[in-house]
């Protein structure tokens, strides 16, 4: 038998318009009456501005705090009807409403965990309004109806809860998969060299194309590593680079490319400490469009020598990549350079590494001592002995020297 005290709710302010669809308003009226329907219409404006002020996620001006109410005032509706007819709790009795609200609230990027917390928030506002109608009754109707209204109520916000997480994933599975499709198209394009509307591809993409960026790819090791972590680990290595922000694009199965913006074309100073079972490539700080190709692609190149390694950046193996096309050819350039010198021992790379710091130091004897913590006479005596080993004194042109250094020591080091 439908309670009798319900019929009598009014509201006590007035002045609000509602905000349900005009489906749902006559549906109402014609199962409560117009006092109820007022009623739940003022009580979802103040469950509304609960819900914001304790989940500030949620407001954000005008459309959002509209589109809330709308969705608010559509469930009270709903569970006053439930109250009302004595009806069990069923996911149909989600308004459309809810659902739609919730749908807004995945494409605002409010998480899942402050969704259900909102939901949460309204139920027990609802039930707090209720309990205060329902004390005004007389004690027998009040002792009955609260065990039963507290009992439906919350039955309903369990079901209420239980359709919006699954909504609120189906809905973000959608959004993500037409988004992203969005967003790879305008990445591919920009990589490819291709032309772009740069207006168009920066609210597509979410992210400024007009600064500079740093670019970098998340590799998984195992191929069933849920693309959330990889994206998550992106925003850490964005928030240490002192990055403005990050765009994610999922490139594949177990990997994810990323960028950040720079307020400067500093290099990052900030160290990433890379988790097991990911790993890290990172390239060069470069401005614009065409900056956002270049970081790009240097951040693949760096991919390619991550080996065994868990941290790579471009800086580290620019020199290599240049040759990277024909490892063998740059092999025998290496080795036709150095002559004895190129040899894989552990005294040779010593010899090798003081030659590099030595050219680098402009010949310095003192500077390359104090780089490589040793003294001015022992690096003289390794430069001896390298130049023996080369079967020749140093020459007076030293980039392919240099050159040749630099090839073995990033071959070594990606090996």
């Amino acid at each position: 038998m439908p309670c009798q005290w319900l019929p009598g709710l009014r509201a006590q302010g007035g002045g609000h318009a509602a905000a349900a669809s005009s489906a749902t308003l006559a549906l109402a009226r014609q199962t409560l009456g117009d006092g109820p329907t007022g009623w739940a219409v003022e009580t979802a404006v103040w469950m509304t501005q609960q819900v914001i002020e304790q989940v500030p996620a949620y407001g954000g001006g005008r459309t959002p705090f509209e589109t809330l109410r709308r969705s608010v005032e559509s469930s009270v509706l709903a569970a006053l009807s439930g109250l009302f007819l004595d009806a069990r709790p069923s996911p149909e009795l989600v308004p459309v409403e809810a659902v739609e609200g919730n749908a807004d609230l995945v494409h605002r990027g409010v998480p899942l965990d402050l969704v259900l917390r909102g939901v949460r928030i309204g139920h027990a506002c609802l039930h707090q309004r209720l309990m205060d109608a329902i004390d005004a009754e007389p004690e027998p109707v009040r002792v009955t109806e609260s065990h039963r209204v507290s009992e439906l109520l919350f039955s309903y916000a369990d079901v209420h809860a239980s359709r919006m997480a699954e909504e609120y994933i189906a809905e973000r599975n959608r959004w993500q998969a037409s988004t992203e499709a969005a967003r790879y198209r305008i990445v591919d394009d920009i990589v490819a060299g291709r032309r772009i509307d740069q207006k168009t591809a920066q609210r597509t993409l979410g992210y400024e194309l007009a600064r500079h960026h740093v670019a970098f790819v998340v590799v998984a090791d195992e191929l069933d590593t849920p693309a959330e972590m990889l994206r998550r680990f992106a925003g850490e290595v964005a928030r240490a680079m002192d990055g403005q922000g990050v765009l994610t694009v999922q490139a594949g199965p177990s990997d994810v490319w990323a960028w950040t913006g720079r307020l400067s074309g500093s290099a990052p100073e900030a160290g990433v400490e890379v988790p097991v079972g990911l790993r890290l490539a990172v390239g060069p700080v470069a401005y614009g469009v065409a900056g956002f190709r270049r970081s790009h692609v240097g951040a693949r190149e760096a991919q390619g020598f991550l080996g065994e390694t868990r941290l790579c950046r471009h800086a580290d193996i620019r020199v290599r990549s240049l040759l990277a096309s024909s490892e063998e050819r740059a092999r025998w350039f290496a080795e036709e350079m150095l002559g004895g010198l190129a040899g894989g021992d552990a005294r040779r790379a010593e010899l090798r590494e003081t030659l590099r710091v030595y050219l680098a130091a402009g010949r310095s004897p003192r500077r390359a001592g104090e780089v490589l913590h040793v003294s001015r006479n022992t690096v003289g005596y390794r430069i001896k002995r390298a130049e023996e080993l080369l079967g020749h004194p140093l020459p007076d042109d030293l980039l392919e020297l240099r050159l040749a250094l630099e090839i073995v020591r990033t071959s070594r080091r990606a090996d």
